[in-house]
């Protein structure tokens, strides 16, 4: 057929070969099946290709899949982001594996020439092709025939010899038929556009490949802003939910981890696991779909060679698996480090003052060089593995580089097309097919190399993701009822009964044994019970019950005969006013730090609370006023302004319960007196507990009763004056505080004879 003939499509479409896909193949090299081959044996041939089921325990083993499914509620909501994202990483793919294939044109322009010379005698050559292959075709339709017409049968060897030569002749006839087809639609359609000058030519390749890579790399800063900013906002939702978990959670649970521990969840993991969510809408598309098209166009160039050096691919997926298991158990154990590490620097930093004082830098410091020493193992043992896995995953790619480019070098510099007696390709290969195919394979290997050191990032981000689901799944000890009771203002009493408390084994429980030991006590609505006792015999835990920072092991507390467990925790603890010993203020104004006891009450409202617990005085001393920062936790105030600002806050709140734990611990003589005489004030028609160490005349002017504890128990319970004749515990107590009150130039108590004192 002369080149000038006019071309049409491929007349017929007979399936009649093996797959094959050389330097002159086509697409349709990859439906081409054999019409002679039984079932059996296509199906035999076929499953030696089929992947095998995904095996997904390995998966779920390490825990990846549960991580990823657990962050998925919190990216959904940017769906569209993220589906935008991944179009990108599309596009990025495929300009990847566009600047990748421009290796062909440019190569053959070096190697052959220009393609408006080529072109043409390709298509003469595909031509003269069709045509002998016709003649072959003809000439064993008529010779199968001749032996059709001497009775041979089917099996006889002159049959199937010439049925398989009239196969294959077929097969190459429409290959090239395909060939012309394709030559044809470029004469046509492409080499218009083209300079006819060689130079000219390559010079535009290189133009559009440098096009292709910043179109590529446009596609890049888009897909990276996109899933970025859905990182964020998935970071911002993940630190709310568990923020908000956080507070629901029991005291006793979070006292356990410990502000490091909780600061470094916070902090360091959900970092950590915004990462994983950039790595998994980010280069874990992008370099995936980067590979794909790299392979799709290497099958395309010869499938045979490609799947040579994909048989490198379980092992890389052996050594992914195993290398991110590794990695997944380096990464918690490093974090679990870190949080220890942020405790270490939290006690520091919290006790400057107390380190300062007894020049204990190098105590701490050789505490934190232990600690660091233990981190910096396990991080160094995360950076062997990674170090190991990065050469470790190149060398098994460059060795599935090196199964397709040996034969394929062999293939062209012989002429051949198959090596021991393997078929590896459909028709001679030339350099530039080869080239180019290296040039793919090579494109493959750089994303599996990347995807190798991304890997290793994301095993670290699903521990991270495991640490902060764990803490956000964690259970409430405290838990609210079901069907809460409703919780009038207390009327009636409060009553301890039969109370048993512990603390759980990280705070050390096996040392201490009980702290609370079947526990009884009634206080009566608008008593002001004084709770005694020496350190440890369970004070402050007996007072952390009442608001449920956590509940009795077994017994129970009541509140006018409900259960504390049968009520709403919010309708409890809008009944109860707290000051603890560590005085809790925050960084902000005096005025907001009042105002936090009832976020909704009026200015006058607060004035008046602020009055009544004396802190007008302080707020007059400022030249800010109520507009002034406390700073810090309070530091720029003395320890008694603090304690009178956080028990404005308590009386604000309006309490039918008040507690006071050691609440005049931090304050002179002088702001004692201030803040009892407040309590005083404020004490008609309600009820409160205190706990103290110094029983001053301040205090004993208004303590309707007085509660000694020893060992978890009541030991004695009465008025002062009884108490110091009946319980040789609360003498004890009383003459160590008087001599205390009395070497701080304390004034006398005036209700108390100094001989009934020593007593």
């Amino acid at each position: 057929m002369s080149v000038g003939h006019e071309f049409r499509p491929p007349r017929e479409f007979v399936w009649t070969s093996a797959p094959r896909i050389g330097s002159n193949s086509t697409a349709s090299d990859f439906g081409v099946v054999a019409r002679n081959l039984r079932v059996s044996e296509l199906q035999r041939l076929l499953s030696r290709f089929s992947p095998a089921e995904p095996d997904h325990s390995e998966a779920n083993s390490d825990g990846t899949v549960d991580a990823i499914r657990r962050l998925f509620p919190y990216i959904w909501p940017q769906k569209r982001r993220l589906a935008w994202s991944v179009i990108f990483g599309v596009l990025v793919a495929a300009f990847w594996g566009l600047d990748l294939l421009a290796a062909k044109p440019l190569l053959d322009i070096l190697t052959v020439g220009s393609p408006h010379v080529t072109i043409p005698l390709q298509i003469a050559e595909a031509s003269k092709e069709i045509d002998d292959r016709t003649a072959n075709i003809a000439e064993l339709d008529r010779e199968l025939e001749t032996l059709k017409q001497e009775n041979a049968g089917h099996d006889d060897p002159r049959v199937v010899e010439a049925t398989q030569k009239r196969v294959n002749n077929q097969a190459k006839r429409t290959d090239a038929e395909w060939v012309r087809y394709r030559l044809h639609w470029i004469q046509r359609v492409v080499l218009p556009w083209t300079p006819v000058d060689t130079f000219h030519y390559f010079a535009m390749i290189i133009g559009l490949l440098l096009l292709g890579t910043a179109i590529k790399g446009i596609f890049i800063y888009l897909q990276d802003v996109l899933i970025g900013d859905v990182a964020e906002r998935a970071l911002m939702n993940v630190r709310k939910k568990l923020l908000r978990k956080i507070l629901n959670l029991d005291y006793q649970t979070l006292s356990a981890e410990g502000t490091g521990g909780l600061m470094s969840r916070f902090t360091y993991d959900t970092e950590q696991l915004a990462t994983g969510v950039t790595l998994l809408g980010g280069k874990l598309v992008r370099e995936p779909l980067k590979c794909l098209a790299c392979a799709v166009m290497a099958l395309f160039l010869n499938w045979r060679l490609t799947l040579l050096a994909l048989a490198c691919v379980p092992l890389l997926a052996l050594a992914f698996g195993k290398f991110g298991r590794l990695l997944k158990r380096a990464s918690k154990r490093m974090m679990e480090s870190m949080s220890r590490i942020y405790k270490v620097l939290e006690e520091t930093f919290d006790g400057l003052k107390v380190v300062i004082a007894f020049d204990a830098g190098s105590k701490h410091r050789r505490a934190f060089n232990d600690e660091y020493r233990r981190y910096y193992g396990k991080a160094m043992r995360l950076v062997r593995i990674d170090a190991v896995a990065k050469p470790t995953m190149e060398l098994l790619g460059m060795m599935a580089l090196c199964l397709a480019l040996l034969p394929g070098a062999y293939l062209v510099l012989r002429g051949e097309t198959s090596l021991w007696g393997i078929r590896l390709s459909s028709g001679p290969m030339d350099v530039a097919t080869l080239g180019t195919l290296y040039a793919m394979l090579a494109g493959m290997l750089d994303p599996c190399r990347k995807m190798s050191t991304t890997y290793s990032r994301l095993k670290k981000s699903t521990a991270a993701m495991e640490r902060v689901f764990a803490m956000i799944d964690a259970t409430s000890k405290v838990q609210e009822p079901a069907n809460a009771q409703p919780l009038p203002r207390l009327s009636q009493a409060i009553e301890f009964k039969d109370v048993c408390f512990g603390y759980t084994a990280r705070q050390a429980a096996e040392q201490r044994g009980l702290v609370l030991d079947h526990f009884n006590l009634k206080v009566d609505a608008g008593e002001v019970i004084a709770i005694v006792g020496h350190n440890g015999c369970g004070k402050s835990t007996l007072m952390q019950l009442l608001p449920r920072f956590f509940d009795p092991t077994s017994g129970e507390v009541y509140l006018d005969g409900l259960s504390l467990r049968e009520v709403k925790l919010a309708d409890l603890r809008r009944q109860i006013g707290v000051v603890t010993q560590d005085t809790v203020l925050f960084d902000d104004s005096i005025y907001e730090n009042i105002r936090y006891g009832r976020p909704d009450a009026t200015r006058k409202e607060i004035e008046e609370a602020a009055r009544q617990a004396h802190v007008m005085p302080i707020v007059d001393a400022l030249p800010q006023g109520f507009e002034a920062r406390v700073g810090e936790k309070g530091r720029t105030l003395s320890g008694g302004q603090r304690q009178r600002i956080a028990l404005a806050r308590a009386i604000l709140r309006d309490p039918a319960v008040m507690i006071l734990d050691e609440a005049t611990s931090a304050a002179d003589a002088e702001s004692e007196a201030l803040i009892h005489k407040a309590l005083k004030e404020f004490a008609p028609g309600r009820t409160m507990l205190l706990i103290s160490h110094t029983m001053s005349a301040s205090l004993l002017d208004f303590v309707t009763r007085i509660v000694v504890m020893e060992d978890g128990r009541v030991l004695a319970t009465g008025r002062h004056e009884d108490l110091l004749r009946t319980c040789s515990v609360y003498q004890r107590l009383y003459t160590a505080s008087s001599r205390k009150m009395l070497t701080l130039d304390s004034p006398p108590f005036s209700n108390v004879a100094p001989s009934k004192a020593a007593a």
